[in-house]
């Protein structure tokens, strides 16, 4: 029980922020690009965390690492609160990144290792991002969010203690691990494709959402729908044919995003947000299901898939916001330029239902 409270007090902490970032960001005088800079910095730096602490988690103790992350994590989400222009946010949001990269691929590393039921651990991080949504949207003063998030990462550190520590099996290793990219390839880079082009949309949806006349507590109920279905559907994800999922979770996102594009007013996402949930439960799920299934260097090829949502990230953050400008300067009304945003997402995923082969592990 106790890593499932780790589970979602890490992902209420994390997404509480993610969700005013943006709105953070617009207060202190930053425009839709610089706030695409300001997540692509974030992914950035939770790209390269990712990648280091997944490798070092097949090498050194797991729960050693974790006391790392987590203390790293509670001191840098605190300094969000102290951010007064566009840039020092950025800089902070990298550190933040940082540190929030570092626990993810260590922690289902661990429970794997544990023998526990990886969907149910899973959906405790949608439940986190649930109740990060409605905290959030409760509190609605931004420092107060920040502050409660680095609390949530002291919590997470105590419940910690007392978990078996499991010392490392494998022998010390090179930090850059060509195979298992090679070997993972199909999954990494349809999972990048689809998420990039979700990022472009997370980055503006909360500026989306307040043009369609949402409110800040109306915009944290929204984000709540998501991850509340995502915590039910993850739960009953068990199955052999964990490929067969990621395939069903792009065909998700097309619909979601689609469905986006044709909103009229804020009370219509929630049909787009279902989708989502969708989407992100079986391509989630399954996508660690395979990568635990056919990889022996476990930390390293969920690092990686952790690395690859974190550069996801930063790509989708740039193309989010500068799309939406460019679509400003081309004389498009603020809710046609949210919506060619929209519409891109959509576009890539359906390329990555397309070239995502699931039989792919069968032919190596």
């Amino acid at each position: 029980m106790r890593l499932n409270l780790i589970q979602l007090f890490t992902n209420s902490s994390t997404f509480m922020c993610l969700i005013y970032i943006p709105l953070f960001a617009e207060q202190l005088g930053a425009t839709h690009t610089q706030i695409g800079i300001i997540g692509a910095v974030y992914g950035i730096a939770l790209f390269i965390s990712s990648y280091m602490f997944g490798r070092a988690a097949d090498m050194y103790s797991q729960r050693m690492l974790l006391y790392i992350s987590f203390a790293a994590s509670a001191l840098f989400f605190s300094f969000q609160m102290f951010a007064t222009t566009p840039q020092n946010l950025a800089f902070i949001r990298a550190l933040a990144g940082f540190s929030a990269g570092m626990f993810p691929p260590v922690l289902i590393s661990y429970v794997h290792s544990l023998k526990k039921d990886i969907g149910k651990f899973s959906s405790f991080g949608a439940l986190g991002w649930t109740a990060g949504a409605l905290i959030a949207g409760i509190i609605a003063n931004l420092k107060g969010i920040f502050f409660l998030s680095s609390i949530f990462f002291l919590i997470s550190f105590i419940l910690l203690v007392r978990l078996p520590d499991i010392p490392s099996t494998s022998k010390k290793q090179s930090l850059f691990s060509i195979e298992t990219i090679k070997k993972n390839w199909n999954i990494y880079i349809t999972y990048f494709t689809r998420h990039a082009g979700a990022c472009s949309v997370w980055i503006i949806f909360p500026l989306y959402l307040k043009a369609l006349g949402a409110q800040e507590l109306v915009i944290g109920l929204i984000y709540s729908i998501n991850p509340i279905l995502q915590f039910f559907f993850m739960q009953r994800l068990k199955t052999d044919n964990s490929e067969e999922l990621i395939k069903i979770g792009y065909l998700a996102s097309i619909i979601a995003f689609a469905s986006l594009y044709f909103v009229t007013a804020y009370y219509q996402v929630v049909f787009s947000m279902i989708a989502v949930a969708v989407s992100w439960s079986f391509m989630y799920v399954g996508s660690v299901l395979t990568l635990l299934k056919h990889n022996t260097d476990k930390g390293t090829s969920i690092g990686l898939l952790t690395a690859v949502i974190g550069i996801a990230a930063v790509f989708g953050s740039f193309i989010g916001g500068g799309l939406y400008d460019a679509a400003g300067s081309l004389f498009f009304t603020q809710i046609e330029s949210y919506r060619i945003v929209c519409g891109f997402a959509s576009v890539c995923s359906a390329l990555s239902f397309i070239f995502y082969k699931p039989s792919y592990y069968q032919s190596k």
